[in-house]
């Protein structure tokens, strides 16, 4: 359990790092000027997509109750995320600049990425408590 968990967390720091350098790296490189910062985007889905693969993972190792409801507590789980997203980020999504389409992919692609990592991570904790 514990080297899942340690195995969890240099993954989304080595995602967090790797993904967030490249992305930085392209927008100056290209002069691409975002009306916001994407390290606090970044940052934020890391943190978020870490909570949940540790809870998924505690869930189902340490309770066979939730077994059944995981993939439902993921969709649920996903919404919480989204409104906390759309809470802490407002004044970029709804009371900031008209952001241009660059802006809008450049906002989305942290939110991708890292909800790519939790569908792989979630498949594998469901795929594994259905074996057992």
């Amino acid at each position: 359990m514990i080297k899942k968990l340690l195995f969890y967390t240099l993954v989304i720091l080595g995602l967090l790092v790797i993904t967030y350098n490249v992305h930085f790296y392209l927008t100056t490189h290209f002069e691409i000027y975002h009306p916001y910062s994407l390290w606090p985007v970044y940052l934020y889905q890391a943190v978020a997509s870490y909570i949940l693969v540790i809870v998924f993972e505690l869930l189902a190792s340490l309770t066979k109750e939730f077994k059944d409801q995981l993939g439902f507590l993921y969709l649920g789980s996903m919404a919480v995320k989204v409104l906390f997203f759309c809470v802490l980020f407002r004044d970029v999504i709804f009371f900031g600049p008209d952001l241009s389409k660059i802006d809008s992919v450049s906002l989305l692609l942290p939110i991708f990425i890292f909800i790519f990592y939790e569908v792989i991570v979630i498949v594998k904790i469901l795929n594994r408590e259905t074996q057992n």
